[in-house]
């Protein structure tokens, strides 16, 4: 009896292993569609990028969010055709994602087809990753932002993300 409760656990303990949550898997899955597009800006493509939108009147940088300052890498995954499997997927992921002591949703919004969910991962105080996932009736749209990120930035995203939403 006591081996059957053991092994019993153990494919408990398993199963919850393997059915653990997995953002990078997700986008790496849906990269995967011969009609996914996916693109890396690391640290140096965004430093020559912010250099490049200063003026000289210093407008343009003082219009940058700061937490783009924190930013290590920015990876985008984009699906523009319609690929039910893939749509359904992510649907699936997207609903059965919980929050834990590693991931926590900062935004969720439903709007009819309009799907968007913004995810912190926690590395201890800090976070590491942001990720926005966003799905509409066309598109889908990943975006894992990587860096050392304070809770006022993760305030700073979900704005940024609330002003070009509207």
């Amino acid at each position: 009896m006591k081996k059957f409760i053991v092994f019993f656990i153990l494919i408990l303990a398993g199963s919850h292993i393997a059915t653990a949550q997995d953002l990078d898997g997700l986008m790496k899955e849906v990269a995967k569609n011969e009609k996914a597009q996916r693109q890396v800006v690391d640290k140096a493509m965004l430093g020559t990028s912010m250099a490049q939108a200063q003026d000289p009147t210093g407008e343009l940088k003082s219009k940058m969010p700061s937490f783009m300052q924190k930013i290590d890498s920015i990876q985008v995954v984009t699906l523009e055709e319609d690929a039910p499997d893939i749509r359904n997927m992510v649907l699936d992921n997207l609903n059965s994602f919980r929050d834990d002591d590693i991931y926590s949703t900062l935004v969720r919004v439903k709007d009819g087809e309009d799907n968007v969910r913004i995810i912190a991962k926690r590395n201890g105080e800090t976070v590491s990753d942001v990720y926005i996932l966003v799905m509409d009736e066309e598109d889908i749209v990943l975006v894992k932002m990587s860096g050392r990120l304070e809770q006022s930035d993760l305030e700073d995203i979900v704005k940024e993300q609330a002003k070009n939403k509207k």
